[in-house]
């Protein structure tokens, strides 16, 4: 029986039935031109039919709109960490999480550009808008977490799904991307819930830290100088301060990918932690809530100290803070070219009532990073 079938990806057996779909699929065609426009009418079909394993779809596909991506939306793209692992082991990357597509895809496309390990990235099911999305991702090793399930439903999911990701690392002995929280940090305030942790060891019946810690942990902090979807964010955060809800209109996921993947980024950063060991953590308490608690906040604390902080991050915090704490961190161009990029933002706020509660909430999506460190003495 194949247990995983809802939430795996597509094994290499069924991917020449799913492309075939898409060989005279206008949609999809359209799609991929976006990406590479040079490519001739007969391009994609060919290559299409060509492929039969999920490898080969992300090499043909995925990693080089990856690397279109890179070139075309940010000035530079920098990583770090090398030397925390190695190539011939696979790990549990546990990462803030600030873009839908590009955090896991650009984690995937360093290893693979290095020839380290590469393997599986978890998606929200909230993200499969479409027939289309939804064997995109799943070409591209991608399984699903199911959200917004009934208790009862969303017990027998999150065991189902801890089982797939044992899976996927102990015995396929791939790696796997996860962001530390459901969903993206939208206030720049990047924090590991400790339910994602339980969640992935609840098929472990012993020792639920040492499991996970076998399953080898590497934090990743992945850093943009220009927020992705800051606008996007700070609308929905300012929102809710203001009405106590935000409700989205059914675009508002593809619309967050698509700007998250055109927008301009500047500089962006990925950092590889140290894998965590037992020796990192205080486990002296009998409850095991507060062992998932330190577990948690070890990961802040790399996540939050391998965080490459930019001008931006040290003017937004000068600016809420009404002070010049950092002016030594950024010169007049930099805070020019800064607020420049924060003054088009604010003049496209249509709602001049909730004004200073947007500007505040922008500001502090960059400045937090800032405070994280200055919190931790990391500064």
């Amino acid at each position: 029986m194949d247990t995983f079938k809802t939430i795996r990806p597509y094994n290499d057996s069924e991917v020449s039935c799913i492309l075939e779909k898409y060989v005279d699929n206008s949609v999809f065609h359209k799609l991929v031109n976006h990406v590479y426009p040079s490519w001739k009418e007969d391009t994609l079909p060919k290559k299409l039919r060509k492929i039969n394993t999920t490898k080969a779809f992300k090499e043909q596909f995925i990693y080089p709109a990856t690397k279109a991506g890179i070139d075309r939306s940010m000035d530079n793209f920098t990583v770090s960490g090398y030397e925390n692992i190695n190539r011939d082991e696979n790990y549990l990357f546990i990462s803030n999480h600030r873009d839908i597509v590009l955090d896991s895809s650009l984690l995937f496309y360093v290893l693979y550009q290095n020839e380290f390990k590469t393997g599986e990235t978890a998606i929200g099911d909230n993200l499969l808008s479409s027939d289309l999305v939804t064997d995109v991702v799943k070409l591209n090793q991608t399984f699903i977490v199911n959200r917004n399930l009934p208790t009862r439903e969303m017990i027998t999911s999150s065991k189902l799904l801890s089982k797939y990701i044992g899976h996927v690392l102990l015995e396929k002995e791939q790696s796997i991307w996860i962001s530390h929280r459901e969903g993206r940090t939208k206030d720049g305030n990047d924090k590991t819930n400790p339910g994602v942790l339980k969640m992935i060891a609840m098929d472990c019946e012993t020792d639920k830290i040492d499991y996970l810690l076998n399953l080898k942990i590497v934090p990743v902090s992945i850093s943009y100088e220009l927020e992705s979807c800051d606008l996007l964010k700070a609308n929905e955060l300012a929102e809710i301060e203001l009405n106590g809800k935000y409700e989205k209109d059914g675009t508002e996921d593809m619309k967050s990918i698509i700007t998250g993947i055109t927008q301009q980024k500047g500089r962006v950063h990925l950092a590889f932690g140290i894998p965590v060991k037992k020796e990192d953590l205080d486990l002296s308490s009998n409850r095991i809530q507060n062992h998932f608690k330190e577990l948690a906040d070890h990961i802040d604390l790399q996540i939050h100290k391998h965080f490459k902080l930019f001008p931006g991050n040290f003017i937004a915090y000068d600016m809420l803070n009404q002070s010049n704490v950092f002016s030594d961190k950024y010169n007049a161009w930099e805070e020019g070219k800064f607020m420049e990029h924060i003054n088009g933002i604010l003049n496209s706020r249509k709602d001049k009532d909730g004004f200073e509660i947007f500007k505040r909430i922008l500001l502090n999506i960059y400045a937090n990073p800032v405070v994280n460190q200055v919190e931790k003495n990391i500064l």
